[in-house]
């Protein structure tokens, strides 16, 4: 019995200062939450105002104006996809895997025999991308531990230039948009070319625009570009393009120390559960010892008084 009782004080001693690190790890987690969640939705308005503006270019521009405008047929696509350097965030990273495989049957459901090149941001997607015999023509890592622009910049100079230089025909990122610090949402977000149709689509889906006061639909709108289009087109697409690739790596952090916090506070409520149940049992075997030993204390008194 005494073997047995110190037995389970040793694992409550142990799951206790599992429980005190993911506590803490939980505690660390929210406060990066907040950080990245202000940053995000703090660009979300910018970043959904230049989608906007995307959208009516694309609809009421002519496609030969620009190369990013351009529609060809998708033989190639590249697809950057994004996830945490680091795991303990849950289902964070699995639910981005397969959607990354899900991705991939639509591509090759819609354009049989399309090739498909990918950019991992994050070093968990660049080892299940190698894992699984992905083609990766190059990875970024620790990019959400501090997200700036500055620090997307070769990103979107890889992109750009893959597509400027008609290497791919179609650019898609795939990233968890962040919603709530309960939900996040794997997306597919065509980038290049820019495509009204598809721009729409995703911002009703992620209700990207409900801050707005314009409609996506401005029926009879034009636009009056100065000096001339090329100068405007030229100067503002590759930056709004790169808006985007910012934008979906704020939500990816966001959306990473959420998952993360949620994960470690369910952790902190196991740890917790497992150390009430390991207590009531450990007071059953103390209790069960204490009548064993009463019963063996009545039975020797009964056997002397005979």
């Amino acid at each position: 019995m005494a073997g047995s009782i110190r037995e389970i004080r040793r694992k409550i001693k142990s799951i206790k200062a599992t429980k005190q690190i993911t506590r803490a790890m939980e505690l660390v987690s929210a406060a990066k939450m907040k950080r990245a969640v202000n940053h995000a939705l703090g660009m979300r308005s910018y970043a959904s105002t230049a989608l906007m503006i995307l959208t009516h270019l694309a609809d009421k521009t002519h496609p030969e104006m620009h190369p990013l405008l351009e529609i060809r047929e998708p033989k190639r696509v590249l697809v950057v996809a994004y996830s945490s350097d680091r795991g303990l965030c849950g289902s964070f990273n699995a639910l981005l895997f397969k959607k990354v495989l899900e991705h991939e049957r639509e591509l090759l459901a819609e354009i049989p025999g399309v090739e498909i090149d990918y950019i991992s941001v994050g070093k968990r997607v660049q080892d299940f991308l190698s894992r699984t015999g992905r083609n990766v023509i190059a990875t970024f890592t620790n990019m959400s531990s501090r997200p700036s622009m500055e620090s997307t910049l070769p990103l979107g100079k890889i992109v750009l230039d893959a597509y400027l230089d008609k290497r791919y025909d179609r650019v898609v990122l795939l990233y968890q948009h962040f919603m709530s610090a309960l939900l996040q949402k794997p997306t597919a977000f065509q980038l290049l070319p820019f495509s009204k149709e598809t721009l729409v689509a995703m911002a009703e889906d992620l209700k990207l625009f409900k801050h707005l006061d314009g409609e996506l639909e401005e029926e009879g709108a034009e636009y009056l570009l100065e000096p001339s289009p090329d100068v405007i087109l030229e100067m503002l697409l590759p930056q709004l393009t790169q808006m985007q690739i910012f934008q979906s790596v704020l939500e990816t952090t966001a959306s990473e120390h959420s998952a993360r916090m949620i994960a470690m506070r369910s952790a902190t409520d196991n740890a917790t559960e497992l150390m009430s149940d390991l207590t009531l049992h450990m007071n059953q075997v103390r209790q069960a010892g204490i009548t064993a030993e009463i019963a063996e204390i009545s039975a020797g008194k009964a056997a002397l008084s005979v």
